[in-house]
């Protein structure tokens, strides 16, 4: 694909903490990304290509030809059309040239993809280039896409650089990018780094889930037992359920009979269902009934079934108010109840008063009253 057509595609990379795409389950804020990258395969993610230098661009001639362009949108458009070659060979006199154009948002789309690009061949250059030349968003968006290409060339050497920065969000989540991609290639070199590094401090448990998750994309049954023993050292049953949602994303039926053929019933179980529960709601609400079934009954099976019932109801509410309302296995949580109600409501005003209506006395008619009530239709 040329550059220029990259370029009509190209969109500013998103800051927030958790930037680095992997799940990150239903307790995160809404800032938080909650999708897997979709780079990631069962197979793992393969190594950055290394873009090989071109033999035949003469960079001291094209900077001459753009010198001596004096019409801007003739002198850019040149630009364009060896850019590629040009950002190959001698990226920071590429660069050195763009940062030398008039501002405009088509400039800086294509200084970061020059960095992008520069960063598959030479990351650290490319970070420390973006350093000295950018601030404020441009940096912060700039540096959390060269992590996830560090990551894949030198895991290592990229987690240390970035946390000589400063701590803020985007520096965060540059390192989670760094640890979830870093995993997916070696997570126990990635896990080793963070035992070993005490810089890591208050980051770490948030470090440890973005490797896991990195890890569950390419090794599944090994992350989740490396998770299960981690989650019990240090007390995160929320990490355990991290990495199934992960695996899940990838192969929901594997990882949903894997919990229940293989783990002891516990706080990991119980936290992994309710996610497996929630991606169940996402992917096929039928498949994940039928899947409740199977759980142990009490505490797992109700907060799985709340947690199913909850996140079905945020697409189909009435489907989900009717699956409620009919269960007798389970025991729904007043606030999954809630939840119900209010995103019924939300979807359609009318259809929800007309079942309220008919609700028997109970948890639910107590619930879809209280949301009626804050309708002002009470």
């Amino acid at each position: 694909m040329t550059l220029l057509a990259r370029l009509a595609g190209a969109i500013t990379i998103a800051i927030g903490c958790g930037t680095g795409g992997y799940f990150l389950g239903k307790n995160q804020n809404s800032a938080s990304q909650t999708f897997e990258s979709p780079a990631q395969t069962i197979e793992g993610r393969s190594q950055t290509p290394t873009r090989p230098i071109p033999t035949h661009l003469d960079a001291k001639a094209l900077r001459a030809s753009l010198d001596a362009e004096t019409n801007p949108l003739a002198r850019f458009k040149l630009a364009l059309q060896h850019l590629e070659d040009w950002v190959a060979k001698s990226p920071e006199d590429a660069l050195a040239w763009l940062v030398t154009q008039q501002v405009s948002d088509r400039r800086d789309n294509v200084i970061r993809m020059a960095l992008n690009q520069y960063s598959e061949n030479d990351a650290k250059g490319a970070a420390d280039w973006a350093m000295k030349n950018l601030t404020g968003n441009d940096l912060n968006n700039t540096l959390i896409a060269i992590a996830e290409n560090w990551a894949a060339e030198n895991g290592s050497e990229a987690a240390a650089w970035f946390l000589t920065l400063p701590a803020t969000a985007e520096r965060d989540a540059a390192m989670e990018n760094i640890l979830f991609n870093w995993a997916s290639n070696e997570p126990a070199a990635a896990l080793a780094f963070l035992k070993a590094n005490p810089a890591v401090a208050e980051l770490a448990p948030t470090l440890r889930r973005a490797a896991l998750a990195g890890w569950a994309k390419s090794d599944p049954n090994g992350a989740v037992a490396a998770s299960y023993t981690l989650s019990q050292a240090n007390n995160d049953p929320e990490q355990f359920a991290n990495t199934v949602a992960n695996w899940a994303t990838v192969d929901l039926e594997a990882s949903s009979s894997w919990l229940i053929t293989n783990l002891p019933a516990g706080v990991e179980r119980t936290a992994a269902a309710q996610e497996l529960a929630t991606i169940f709601a996402q992917q096929s609400p039928a498949a994940g009934v039928t899947w409740l079934g199977k759980l142990a009954a009490g505490t797992e099976r109700d907060l799985a079934a709340g947690a199913l019932a909850a996140t079905w109801s945020r697409v189909s509410p009435a489907e989900a108010a009717k699956w409620a309302m009919t269960q007798e296995s389970s025991t729904i949580a007043p606030e999954a109840l809630a939840t119900i109600s209010q995103n019924f409501f939300m979807k359609n005003p009318k259809d929800f008063e007309a079942w309220r209506a008919t609700l028997p006395p109970g948890p639910m008619k107590d619930q879809a009253a209280q949301v009626g009530a804050m309708s002002g239709d009470e």
